[in-house]
C-alpha cells in the first residue's frame, strides 16, 4: 500500500509540474508544448546566453566609442585651431553613440543570469511563476531586439551624421571633413545597429511554434590582436 501511495503522489506531482499555462497561440511543436522542466531549461539557457552576448556587445561598443572620443580630444591640441572643429564635433557625435549604447542596455543583460539562478533553484510550488517570468522576459526581449533593427533607426543614424557634416561644412567651411565625418559616422552607426544581439527573436518563435530558420546575424567578437571583429552567423 505504501508503494502504491508513493506512486500516486509522484504521478500527481508530475501532472502538476506539467500544468503551467502556455503562451497565447503556442503550438504543440514548440518548446512551450513540452514539459515544464524542458521549458524552464530552455528559457534559462537562452536568456543566460543572450545576457553574455549583450554584455559583450555593450562593453565592446562602449570601449570603441569611449576610446574614439578620447583619441579625438587628445589630438585637438596638436592641430591648428582652424582644423580643431572637425575633431571636437566628431568627439561629440562619438559621445552620443556611447550614451545610446550604455543607456539602452537590454533587460536580459542583468536579468538573464538572475533568471537562470532562480530557475536552478525552482521548486514545484514556484515553477509556474518562474516560467511565466521567463516567458515575459523572452517575449519582451524579442520585441526589443526586433525594434533595434527598425528602419527609423537606420534613417536617424544617417540623418544625424549628415547633419554633423552640414554643421562642419556650412558652419566652418570644412566640407571635406564634414563629408568624411558623415560617411564614417554613418558606417559606424550602422555597424552598431547590425551587430546588436538578436538571438531572442528566433528563440521566441521556437519557444511558441517550434524550429524556425536561423536568421543571419552579426555580432562583435574580440580578435587575436588588439581590436574587434564582426562575425556573421546564419
Amino acid at each position: 500500500m505504501r508503494r502504491i501511495a508513493v506512486a500516486l503522489i509522484l504521478s500527481g506531482s508530475l501532472v502538476v509540474q506539467g500544468e503551467c499555462a502556455r503562451p497565447k497561440n503556442a503550438s504543440a511543436q514548440g518548446v512551450a508544448g513540452q514539459s515544464d522542466e524542458a521549458r524552464l531549461a530552455f528559457l534559462s539557457k537562452l536568456l543566460e546566453e543572450e545576457s553574455g552576448r549583450a554584455r559583450t556587445w555593450t562593453l565592446a561598443w562602449g570601449a570603441t566609442y569611449g576610446v574614439g572620443a578620447v583619441v579625438q580630444l587628445a589630438l585637438m591640441p596638436l592641430l591648428p585651431r582652424e582644423e580643431q572643429p572637425d575633431l571636437y564635433w566628431g568627439a561629440a557625435s562619438t559621445w552620443v553613440g556611447l550614451a545610446f549604447t550604455l543607456l539602452g542596455k537590454p533587460e536580459v543583460l542583468e536579468g538573464g543570469p538572475l533568471f537562470a539562478k532562480r530557475a536552478s533553484a525552482a521548486t514545484a510550488e514556484d515553477t509556474c511563476a518562474i516560467i511565466a517570468e521567463g516567458e515575459r522576459m523572452l517575449e519582451m526581449g524579442a520585441e526589443n531586439e526586433q525594434s533595434s533593427f527598425a528602419w527609423y533607426l537606420h534613417v536617424g543614424n544617417v540623418l544625424f551624421n549628415v547633419g554633423l557634416g552640414l554643421v562642419l561644412g556650412l558652419g566652418y567651411g570644412h566640407w571635406e571633413g564634414g563629408i568624411i565625418n558623415a560617411i564614417v559616422g554613418s558606417a559606424i552607426g550602422e555597424a552598431n545597429i547590425l551587430t546588436s544581439p538578436s538571438h531572442l527573436i528566433p528563440g521566441w518563435k521556437r519557444y511558441r511554434q517550434g524550429e524556425a530558420p536561423s536568421p543571419v546575424s552579426f555580432f562583435v567578437v574580440p580578435t587575436a590582436g588588439p581590436g574587434l571583429g564582426v562575425l556573421m552567423r546564419f
